[in-house]
C-alpha cells in the first residue's frame, strides 16, 4: 500500500515538472515575438523616412539661367526646380508656368519667354534669312552670266574631222559622252559636210542647229 502511494506521489510530481517545463518554454518562445513586432516597428520607420528622402527627376528648359536635367525632392514644387534651375531669365513669362504644381518624375517643366520678346526673336530670324537669301540669290545670278560670258569667249570654231574629244566639248550642249560618240562616228567614215553630225546618235535637228555657228568641215 505505501509502495502505491509513493508511485502515485512520483507520478504527480513529474506530471508537475512537466507542466512547469511547458509553460516556461511558452513564454520563451513569445518573446521572440514581441521584439520581432518592435523590430517591425523600427523598419517601417526607416523606410518611411527613405519615402520622404526620395527623389525624381525632371527636365527644365526654356527661360532660364541654366536649362538642364535634375534631381529634385519628390514632395518640391515646380518653383523648386526652376531655382535649381539657376532662376528666371529676364524675358521669362512666369504668368504662363504653375509655379505651386508639384513635380513628378520625368517631368518636363518648360518656361516659355514673354510675347514680346518672342516675337522680336522672330523679327530678327527672318529678316536674317531674307538678307542671306537676297545674297545667295545675287551671288548665283552674278555666277550664271559671269559663266555663260566664259562659255560664249571660250568656243572658237571647231573642225569636226581633226579636233579631239576634249575640243569637241567646248561646243555647246556637247559632253564627254557625245564627244566620244562624235569620234568613233568620224573614225567609220569621215564627216563630209556639217549635216554629216546627223549621224552621230544623240545629234537631232534641233542640236545640229545649236552647232552649225561652231563647226567646220576640215
Amino acid at each position: 500500500m505505501q509502495a502505491k502511494s509513493k508511485k502515485l506521489i512520483f507520478i504527480t510530481i513529474l506530471l508537475t515538472g512537466c507542466i512547469i517545463t511547458g509553460l516556461i518554454s511558452s513564454n520563451d518562445k513569445e518573446k521572440p515575438l514581441a521584439g520581432s513586432s518592435l523590430l517591425q516597428s523600427a523598419q517601417g520607420a526607416v523606410t518611411s523616412k527613405a519615402a520622404q528622402a526620395k527623389t525624381v527627376r525632371v527636365q527644365v528648359s526654356g527661360a532660364v539661367l541654366e536649362p538642364g536635367i535634375y534631381d529634385v525632392p519628390a514632395s518640391c514644387r515646380v518653383v523648386e526646380a526652376i531655382a535649381a534651375a539657376g532662376g528666371l531669365t529676364e524675358n521669362a513669362d512666369s504668368e504662363r508656368v504653375n509655379l505651386v504644381r508639384k513635380v513628378r518624375d520625368g517631368m518636363q517643366i518648360r518656361v516659355p519667354v514673354q510675347k514680346a520678346a518672342r516675337t522680336s526673336r522672330t523679327q530678327r530670324k527672318n529678316a536674317q534669312a531674307t538678307a542671306g537669301y537676297s545674297a545667295s540669290s545675287t551671288k548665283k545670278v552674278g555666277s550664271t552670266r559671269a559663266g555663260a560670258e566664259k562659255n560664249n569667249s571660250a568656243v572658237q570654231i571647231v573642225r569636226i574631222n581633226s579636233a579631239s574629244a576634249s575640243e569637241l566639248q567646248q561646243l555647246p550642249g556637247i559632253g564627254p559622252a557625245l564627244a566620244q560618240r562624235i569620234v568613233e562616228t568620224r573614225n567609220s567614215g569621215r564627216f563630209s559636210s556639217v549635216e554629216d553630225l546627223l549621224r552621230v546618235p544623240g545629234i537631232g535637228k534641233a542640236k545640229l542647229a545649236k552647232l552649225r555657228d561652231y563647226v567646220e568641215v576640215d
